[in-house]
């Protein structure tokens, strides 16, 4: 496979501190200068890709995401390393970068496709198809400062993704799209890796990274600490923040929300079973029978009506199954410091031959984060006894009516 690109031990560094208004300040920041003033957003950075090759970057706000797409952009340079890209490329990084307000998406088409190095012959050639794919046909006309943000972001992508590049750089900015947008833009991707373009995608939505990169890479605090399958990278993002909540002794990280799998570690998961009716472990389950998924926590400090939650998810992260008890309208009590229970989720498994994994989380009663999550906390096998294929065994039922037609007379 021909490698379209190559990122060979880059990092870049931001000073710290406000901006230096004269020579004299200029001379007293060099006579003061340590290790201090800056701030590593991107540190020893590795990875190649190949042509058609798709790679997902996550990771927690300020981690360095953003940063790589600009270096690879080259919005901005490393501090230090090499960064070889071969081909044409196309960013959409910022929403509506590129745009001119006062301009309309008519002639913004014109402009931003010049800016991502289409000839303007190219831009004609093309332009039905990227106004089509934006749907933007009767707002064409209208200046662009009055779009809505889905609007800018559909243009935007539209631009980019039919300059038909050989690398293309895509941001978190698809997340205001609505839902069909996106599956077009996902379509759209998938239709540009199959004739050799290579893909980078940050996104915070670990489907939409498993949807559309085959592998991962997880950026945390500036570092590159796993790369591999996308499934795999979820994993670890979620155990370096786990890990960095336990080491944080209760305090909330800076990087917060749902979406970021912050946790606060005030309630840990201690351990998870799978058991049957009579409480007897299982790591292999008949389809069909019932199981119960039964979780222990302790509680550091004192928990107003946390959420309890439970996924099965398939090998490669698809989900099969997501319950909380916020969802199902189930009050659970408050926790005192130094308080210990037992969740037990009973389900049935009409599923088919196969191996699931399971995971467990407990969140704050707004939503606001975790406490604890587990990504796989463990795994069982069915095992079915149908010829059937599939995720879900429906049990289908046959019949077989021979029946004669009557000629009328």
């Amino acid at each position: 496979m021909t490698e379209t690109i190559i990122v060979e031990n880059v990092s870049k560094k931001y000073r710290i501190g406000k901006g230096l208004t004269a020579f004299r300040e200029l001379l007293q920041f060099r006579k003061n200068d340590s290790k201090n003033n800056y701030h590593w957003a991107v540190h020893d950075l590795n990875f190649k890709l190949d042509a058609g090759e798709s790679l997902g970057i996550i990771g927690p706000n300020g981690a360095g995401k953003t940063t790589i797409l600009k270096l690879l952009s080259q919005v901005t340079h490393p501090t230090s390393g090499i960064i070889r890209m071969e081909g044409r490329f196309s960013a959409l990084i910022e929403l509506g970068a590129g745009f001119h307000q006062d301009l309309s998406g008519r002639e913004n088409i014109y402009l931003n496709g010049s800016i991502l190095g289409m000839r303007r012959s190219e831009i004609r050639e093309r332009f039905d198809k990227i106004v089509d794919f934006a749907g933007i046909d009767d707002y064409l006309d209208t200046p662009v400062k009055r779009y809505s943000s889905g609007m800018y972001a559909r243009l935007g992508f539209s631009v980019a993704a039919h300059v038909d590049p050989q690398i293309l750089l895509v941001d978190e900015v698809l997340a205001v799209g609505d839902y069909a947008f996106r599956q077009k833009c996902y379509a759209r991707m998938d239709e540009l890796r199959k004739k050799g373009t290579s893909l980078i995608f940050v996104s915070h939505d670990m489907e939409a990274i498993r949807r559309v990169c085959d592998r991962g890479l997880v950026m945390y605090r500036g570092k590159n600490i796993f790369q591999g399958t996308a499934p795999e990278a979820e994993i670890a993002y979620s155990d370096a923040v786990r890990n960095a909540a336990r080491q944080s002794k209760g305090k909330l990280p800076q990087e917060e929300g749902l979406s970021e799998r912050v946790m606060t570690f005030d309630v840990e998961i201690e351990r998870g079973q799978i058991l049957d009716t009579l409480g007897n472990p299982l790591t292999v389950v008949n389809t069909g029978s019932p199981i119960i998924v039964a979780v222990d926590f302790f509680f550091h400090k004192e928990v107003c009506q946390p959420v309890f939650s439970m996924t099965i998810r398939l090998p490669d992260g698809g989900l099969v199954y997501d319950v909380t008890t916020r969802w199902m309208d189930m009050e659970t009590p408050d926790f005192s410091a130094g308080d210990r229970c037992r969740v037990e989720f009973l389900l049935d498994t009409p599923l088919l031959d196969g191996e699931y994994f399971l995971g467990v989380d407990v969140i704050e009663t707004n939503l606001s984060y975790y406490y604890d999550r587990l990504e796989r906390a463990m795994s069982f096998w069915i095992q079915g006894h149908s010829a059937a294929k599939g995720l879900v065994d429906m049990a289908a039922k046959v019949s077989i009516k021979k029946t004669s037609l009557l000629k009328e007379k």
